[in-house]
């Protein structure tokens, strides 16, 4: 097994293991910065109506509601430009168009603007070799005489072992790049690899002398009026090139309509029209059917003529399509990886259906009546406060219902006030608040949750979470009857937006239970905490007639699940070849686990590690009753949650 595999397993062990800290050998400094409110100079794309762009409302107000009524998208935020117009955007509850959200690897089309710019500055050409760039000497002369370039960086066909399990492994990841074998000559295939990114940001920097971020803002990022984007940086400061990115959905837009202009924008050209139409050809064959082509760092398909896509997991997409001069831009928290799931088949095969006219659709009762209907159903999904015409019960998604009984607003503010100030130690310290997805990509690993408390603000009638974890407390408020709360926490010195639904009711097993789904505003991942309360048969009756002065339970349970769930952690090892059965010593290795069932033990132990259950004992257990039926003897219920539908449950 090679060193760097072995590395992740001891990784990954660890995090089965619930150890908490700086377990990754990777030296970790916070980086995310909170969300600007606002930013000067600030520019927004010009909007339209469909029809005046030649698209008929009713196909948008379709491609909108597929995507929404297939829950296993998961759709954050969906937009749609034409002849650089808007012409359609939903961000659908709990999300706001607002935010920047997280790229991933939708960024690497970015990265290679970059290149695009030091091409165009003529200082780089593609078939420069790396050996020119960073020099050559020692233990880099085996890489090097591979004859590897910047084009077989661009097109994911530079063959090197080393690949994105490195960058929670060590902090030199340029070095552990060059010093890689490859697996087969450089351009003769294509392999996916982040790490081919991250070293085009590396060559950013070495020829420029400053960050591949840095070198972007005054040539990209400011002429498209672009200023609230973020982008992480690696130990040894180079912007990370294949993922770590924040840009806002329009941002995103404008990104692609600088290629659909031909590198032109607001009359300026940025990049070379040549360039452009370099990069958006396929220059290697990639072997998937909807995606056959890579051009320089992004994906072409076969949906319609010319399209192509900047293209990251989890669903942050650009879709582009030049023979409509058409785009669909996404972001979404689902299980979409490399274009293949069911939200990128969705707007490919309807894209691919499409029919659109050169000329205005001209506006009659009939055309009105269908942008009426869009609007309607945009401002149903968006669920925003001030356009409510009912109050919503519960979480956003409301096609089911849920299978444990509602709680009445009496008995649950009586409930807030027996649990205001009581707080619970957990038996298992190693689980943390932040999804376990975020924790690996940022390498900011939980110092694990200590306690779990309530606060009840009697003035406004606001209820509060109080997550003690390690030495932090983050307080976060519940956000009842559908109505979105939304918190910021502090994870080691990184800020995150937290919007949070929460609901009480009580299970089959007649226990309250304090139901709260925790989305990241500006990330694809997803929490959900559902905290079980001890069984007592008469509390509701009780609280209702006001017999006598009920206490908090001694003892409650929690169940965790988080979306993308373990399926995807599993995909997204399996893709990078650690899990997979292989060839050699590692897949030797994985053989035999396999033989004797290991490696169904350890994808279980995965889906328990995204899925924890925890107990927590009262902090002052005297001011407590001990129920009958206690907590810790009491088996928890299968989370109503599943790997398929996670946390978007239907109320």
């Amino acid at each position: 097994m090679a060193k760097s595999e072995l590395e992740l397993i001891q990784l990954l062990m660890k995090l089965i293991g619930h150890k908490t800290g700086e377990i990754s050998k990777v030296t970790y400094s916070p980086q995310k910065i909170a969300f600007p409110e606002s930013a000067e100079g600030e520019t927004f794309l010009p909007r339209s109506t469909p029809e005046e762009q030649g698209v008929d409302s009713a196909f948008i107000e379709k491609l909108f509601r597929t995507l929404y009524d297939n829950t296993s998208c998961h759709m954050h935020k969906i937009m749609v430009v034409r002849n650089g117009h808007v012409i359609g955007e939903c961000a659908f509850k709990p999300f706001d168009m607002e935010y920047w959200h997280v790229t991933h690897s939708m960024c690497k089309s970015v990265t290679g603007m970059s290149i695009g710019l030091l091409v165009s500055e003529e200082k780089i050409k593609l078939d420069d070799k790396i050996e020119d760039i960073f020099g050559r000497k020692g233990p880099l002369q085996y890489f090097f005489s591979k004859g590897l370039t910047v084009r077989h960086l661009l097109t994911m066909s530079s063959g090197a072992e080393f690949n994105e399990s490195g960058s929670v492994l060590s902090d030199d990841w340029k070095k552990q790049f060059l010093e890689s074998q490859t697996k087969f000559t450089p351009g003769s295939a294509f392999e996916y690899n982040s790490m081919n990114s991250y070293m085009l940001s590396a060559i950013v920097t070495e020829v420029t002398g400053e960050s591949m971020f840095d070198y972007l803002k005054p040539r990209l990022f400011e002429p498209l009026g672009i200023k609230r984007v973020f982008w992480e940086s690696c130990p040894l400061n180079i912007t990370k090139g294949g993922w770590g990115m924040y840009m806002r959905l329009e941002d995103m837009a404008k990104l692609g309509q600088l290629y659909l202009n031909e590198g032109m924008y607001d009359g300026k050209q940025i990049l070379p029209s040549e360039w452009v139409k370099e990069a958006t050809t396929a220059q290697i064959a990639t072997g998937e059917t909807t995606a056959p082509g890579y051009g320089f760092q992004l994906w072409t398909s076969s949906s319609r003529l010319g399209a192509y896509t900047f293209n990251g997991m989890l669903g942050q997409n650009v879709y582009v399509f030049p023979d409509i001069n058409m785009m669909i831009v996404t972001n979404a928290g689902n299980e979409d990886l490399f274009q293949k799931g069911n939200m990128s088949g969705t707007v490919h095969k309807l894209m691919s259906e499409l029919q659109v006219s050169d000329e205005p659709i001209p506006f009659t009762g009939e055309v009105r009546i269908k942008q009426s209907s869009l609007k309607e159903f945009i401002r149903q999904a968006e669920d925003l406060p001030e356009n409510r015409t009912f109050i919503a019960g519960g979480g956003w998604n409301k096609k089911k219902k849920r299978s444990a009984l509602g709680m009445s607003d009496k008995i649950r503010y009586h409930l807030m006030k027996i649990l205001d100030g009581v707080s619970y130690d957990m038996d298992d310290e190693g689980v943390g608040f932040m999804p376990l997805l975020v924790q690996v990509m940022h390498n900011n690993y939980t110092d694990g949750i200590k306690s779990i408390g309530f606060r009840l603000d009697e003035r406004t009638g606001a209820f509060f979470l109080l997550i003690r974890e390690g030495e932090a407390t983050h307080e976060i408020k519940c956000g009842f009857d559908g109505f979105r709360a939304v918190s910021q926490i502090d994870e080691h010195g990184e800020i995150y937006a937290i919007s949070t639904v929460s609901e009480f009711s009580i299970d089959e097993y007649g226990r309250p239970v304090l139901r709260n789904e925790f989305y990241l505003l500006e990330d694809s991942t997803a929490r959900v905490m559902n905290i079980y309360f001890g069984k007592r048969e008469p509390l509701q009756h009780d609280i209702h007639f006001g017999f006598g002065k009920i206490k908090p339970p001694v003892n409650i349970g929690i169940r965790f699940d988080e979306i993308p769930g373990s399926g995807m952690l599993i995909r997204i090892l399996n893709q990078f070849g650690h899990l997979d059965v292989g060839k050699g010593m590692s897949g030797f290795v994985i053989n035999r686990l396999t033989d004797y069932g290991a490696i169904d033990a350890l994808m279980l132990a995965i889906r328990n590690t995204v899925r924890p259950k925890l107990h927590g004992v009262m902090h002052d257990k005297e001011a407590g009753v001990e129920y009958d039926n206690n907590i810790e003897t009491q088996k928890l219920p299968e989370s109503n949650v599943n790997e398929e539908d996670a946390i978007m449950e239907d109320d």
